[in-house]
C-alpha cells in the first residue's frame, strides 16, 4: 500500500467575511477578512495582508501581515511582516520584526518555563 497522506485542516476567513465574537479552534487559521473578538488556538495564526483584527490573539505560532490592534500571546514565534501593522502587546518565546513594519506596543519575551510557570 501507498503512503497515508495527512491532511491539515485550515480555517479560512476570506476577504469581505466579518466576524464580530470570539473564535477557539484546534486547528490552523487564516484571516483575511475582518473581526472583532478574540482568537485563540492550538494551531498558527496567519493574519493575512487584507485582514483587520480588533482583539487578542492566543497561538503557538502568529503571522501579522495586515493590521492588528490587541495582544498577542504565543508560545512560539510571533512575526510581524513586512508592510504589517501591529498595535497592542505581545508576549512570547521569539519574535521577528520585518524592514517596513510597524509596531506600536510593548514585547516581552519570556522563557517557556517562566511563561508555564505564569499559567498555573
Amino acid at each position: 500500500m501507498g503512503k497515508e497522506v495527512q491532511q491539515v485542516a485550515l480555517n479560512l476567513l476570506s476577504e469581505g467575511t466579518q466576524i464580530v465574537g470570539d473564535i477557539f479552534a484546534t486547528n490552523d487559521i487564516r484571516v483575511d477578512g475582518t473581526i472583532k473578538g478574540n482568537i485563540k488556538t492550538s494551531g498558527r495564526v496567519v493574519i493575512g495582508p487584507t485582514a483587520k483584527v480588533e482583539g487578542n490573539v492566543e497561538s503557538p505560532g502568529v503571522d501579522v501581515i495586515g493590521l492588528m490592534q490587541g495582544n498577542i500571546v504565543s508560545s512560539g514565534l510571533v512575526a510581524l511582516r513586512e508592510k504589517s501593522m501591529f498595535l497592542g502587546n505581545i508576549t512570547t518565546l521569539q519574535i521577528a520584526i520585518d524592514a517596513g513594519a510597524v509596531f506600536n506596543g510593548e514585547c516581552r519575551i519570556v522563557q517557556e518555563n517562566t511563561k508555564a510557570k505564569n499559567n498555573s
